[in-house]
């Protein structure tokens, strides 16, 4: 996402030198364009290294402004601007709340973020829950936040849904996406899928240290010659497309882009209730309360989070031909609601109006 945006913005605006930059050393699984500058730093995943880095970056290239993505690149970019006078715009990808509950560290980054996020000249959330959460519980001013949805390459995506599979897949199957970690609850979509008895095979696209858990967990309820995890995909939508249904299971997401870019190429959804972004998309409201039971939205299907018996429901009612057509054609009007053009008006807007001393400015780094 972050690579769509920074090019989008420099093709958009010629005048603007975009500079990207990431924190630390790792394989670039997305390239931006060839006018997107590109930095890599290298500051071994510590946030004090980052904050150090970034710093000395700031000073040397002397950027008009920066967007940051991710939580730690937020906090040192935020850190770092207010130390040299650069306008920062922090872009909060995750529910912070429901994110940081479990992970290591995740009181120590609660409140990095409740002291250094108030000091960001705007913050662009990717849905309206998170907007809500900085606002309730981070002492972000409502009037700094704007709520900008993941946009998706609607033409990239329909071209690279044509071309055939890199992987061998079953000729019946439906599918997830994800990095296989606890917090997407794979484990409990296996232990639905088991239960629901469908014909249909499941396909997990992603990777993590989950696997050989998950791989385990198949074997143990009986499924194993029916799940299959053939890692990254480079090119997912050509596995999508081919797809009866998509599945998420996740305990929390920020928001959840494959779920988007499944519906642009009219995979019919499921998926939990989760903090935040699913019930948004499906609902096609921001505010409605948590379902209890599994819920026909208008653009999808929704079960409460971690509900082993609502997902099962979910996975057979799915199943049935004329519930994947209905779901089908809701899922392509809803997709078009997060066109590429749309999102990129809004990111130029909140660059441009909420930063009035940098329209016509010249530089525009994107660390994360």
């Amino acid at each position: 996402m972050m690579c769509l945006v920074a090019s989008a913005l420099a093709e958009a605006e010629r005048h603007w030198t975009v500079t990207l930059v990431t924190l630390d050393l790792a394989h670039d699984s997305y390239s931006p364009s060839d006018r997107v500058s590109r930095i890599r730093l290298s500051t071994g995943g510590g946030l004090l290294r980052s904050m150090t880095a970034l710093h000395s970056l700031i000073r040397r290239e002397g950027p008009d402004i920066i967007v940051s993505f991710l939580t730690r690149s937020n906090c040192a970019a935020i850190a770092g601007s207010r130390m040299m006078g650069i306008p920062c715009i922090a872009s909060e990808r995750v529910h912070t709340t429901s994110h940081l509950s479990s992970a290591d560290g995740g009181r120590l980054k609660r409140a990095l973020i409740r002291l250094l996020y108030p000091f960001a000249d705007r913050i662009i959330a990717v849905s309206h829950g998170i907007e809500d959460d900085l606002v309730e519980n981070y002492g972000v001013a409502a009037s700094k936040v704007a709520t900008i949805y993941n946009p998706v390459d609607t033409g990239g995506i329909e071209d690279a849904a044509r071309v055939p599979p890199s992987v061998d897949i079953p000729a019946d199957f439906i599918v997830a996406v994800g990095r296989l970690v606890p917090n997407k609850n794979f484990a409990m979509l296996l232990r639905s899928y088991a239960a629901a008895k469908i014909e249909s095979s499941l396909v997990i696209l992603g990777e993590g240290a989950e696997r050989s858990r998950l791989l385990a967990l198949a074997r143990e309820l009986g499924i194993a010659n029916k799940v299959h995890l053939p890692g990254f995909a480079a090119n997912p939508y050509a596995i999508l497309a081919r797809a009866k249904f998509y599945v998420s299971p996740s305990n929390a997401e920020g928001f959840p882009n494959a779920m988007i870019e499944a519906m642009c190429i009219g995979l019919p959804v499921i998926s939990t209730d989760c903090d935040s972004g699913p019930s948004e998309i499906l609902q096609g409201t921001a505010g409605a309360s948590k379902v209890t039971e599994l819920t026909m939205a208008k653009f999808g299907i929704l079960v409460p989070t971690n509900s082993e018996p609502a997902m099962s429901a979910a996975l057979q009612v799915m199943s049935d031909a004329p519930n994947r057509k209905h779901f089908a054609a809701a899922a392509r009007r809803r997709a078009l609601d997060f066109s590429l053009d749309r999102a990129l008006a809004e990111y130029r807007s909140v660059i441009g109006a909420g930063l009035p001393s940098f329209v016509g400015g010249r530089r525009l780094d994107v660390p994360a």
